[in-house]
């Protein structure tokens, strides 16, 4: 029984990767494709091209010209696209607030967000300095030092978070989560006043002093109104 199952499943990928390899005939030389095109391609025979470019259409990832016969990108396949040209576009528009915030402050910037009992620093630019406290994007961590009272603060109902962000507008640890590492971070909206995640710096606490703290809060908050755009 479990290897008749392992072998459906098998079968099932397998239909999965030659449909992909029909949508990976397509570009911005090959906007539309004849069946014998995709065949030649691919090298799959025609028959099972027929069938699962039918199952394509069926889920608007191909559109079938009525008149020659032949294939171009559906709905779906321009959403995808879509989707993913923007992903990359707040990316690096992303990378760019932080770079600049990392040029003016000396630290490293990271923008987090909260993924269920731990934060995930989503982008990230480190310091050039020999003291560089590194972080690779991607990381996660758990709810702790600045970044994450942020985000615990909008997730639950913590008082005296609320309390510290009303008076200063930021919130500065210092040896929370690492020894020596301090960093100060301030809350994300975007205009529909709809929290997104925390904007930070941190680097070696030897340079968090009360100056410069306000300094890298005064920043921060000044960056806050282009990643509204951003996000929204």
């Amino acid at each position: 029984m479990l290897s008749k199952t392992i072998k459906i499943m098998s079968s099932e990928i397998k239909v999965i990767d030659k449909a992909f390899k029909i949508i990976g005939c397509f570009d911005e030389k090959n906007k539309s494709a004849s069946l014998k095109k995709i065949a030649l391609i691919t090298k799959l025979n025609k028959s099972t091209i027929i069938r699962i470019c039918r199952s394509l259409m069926k889920h608007e990832f191909l559109i079938k010209n009525e008149i020659d016969g032949s294939y171009q990108l559906g709905f779906n396949s321009w959403k995808i696209g879509s989707t993913y040209n923007s992903t990359l576009n707040i990316a690096n528009e992303m990378k760019s607030v932080l770079n600049d915030i990392c040029n003016e402050t000396g630290m490293s910037a990271s923008y987090w967000v909260k993924a269920g009992q731990k934060k995930v620093c989503l982008y990230r630019v480190n310091s050039t300095s020999e003291m560089n406290h590194y972080i690779p994007e991607g990381s996660t961590a758990p709810l702790v030092s600045a970044s994450g009272k942020i985000l615990l603060r909008f997730s639950n109902d913590k008082k005296k978070i609320k309390s510290e962000l009303h008076k200063k507008n930021y919130i500065f640890t210092s040896d929370e989560r690492l020894k020596n590492i301090a960093s100060v971070a301030i809350p994300i909206f975007n205009f529909n006043n709809i929290f997104c995640g925390a904007l930070n710096v941190s680097g070696w606490k030897q340079d968090f002093t009360k100056k410069n703290i306000n300094f890298y809060a005064k920043v921060l908050n000044y960056k806050k109104d282009q990643l509204k755009k951003i996000l929204n």
